[in-house]
């Protein structure tokens, strides 16, 4: 029979559904996801597969060890989005997962816990992949991480303020 897990997603929390022993289900169809051990370059990985849809749902670093493609896993943790543009929720955190154009290749990726949905080929689509296409960025893209840094620093400055507020505060209350 499927838990329920509550995770904290900003102010709320969000149900996710898990099977029995903890079985994450598919984002797609909600269907319960098989473990199934994949061949990586160097170990052996251990990934969810949804036997309805065939998609797969790899954990950080995952990607790397399957493709062998370092500036892949950078573009997916160091330059996601925060648009969360996906209509998809991760299987893992329960977080809304974010469409990132790879190379011709879309894929969706949690904000959060950096969990990556694939639909069937879409790892041997990367993998068939030289390093360097993971290098370029579209201008939308390119706005995006602007603008994710922008709110970034905008966000730091607002917390520096308050600080010093408070301790001038501090200070005059004396």
């Amino acid at each position: 029979m499927p838990g329920v897990k509550l995770f904290m997603v900003g102010s709320g929390t969000r149900a996710v559904v898990r099977g029995a022993e903890d079985t994450r289900m598919c984002p797609r169809d909600e269907s319960a996801m098989a473990r199934e051990p994949r061949d990586a370059l160097l170990r052996t990985v251990q990934v969810d597969v949804c036997p309805k849809c065939e998609g797969l749902f790899l954990d950080k670093g995952e990607v790397k060890s399957l493709t062998g493609h370092a500036n892949l896993h950078k573009l997916l943790t160091k330059y996601l989005g925060f648009d969360t543009d996906s209509a998809l929720h991760c299987p893992e955190c329960g977080n809304r997962m974010d469409g990132e154009d790879v190379a011709g290749t879309r894929l969706d990726v949690c904000i959060k816990c950096y969990g990556v949905w694939l639909d069937p080929g879409e790892i041997d689509k990367l993998r068939s992949l030289r390093e360097s296409d993971f290098k370029k960025f579209t201008p939308e893209k390119l706005d995006e991480i602007r603008r994710a840094k922008r709110i970034a620093w905008e966000e730091r400055d607002e917390a520096f303020r308050a600080s010093f507020r408070h301790l001038v505060m501090a200070k005059y209350k004396r």
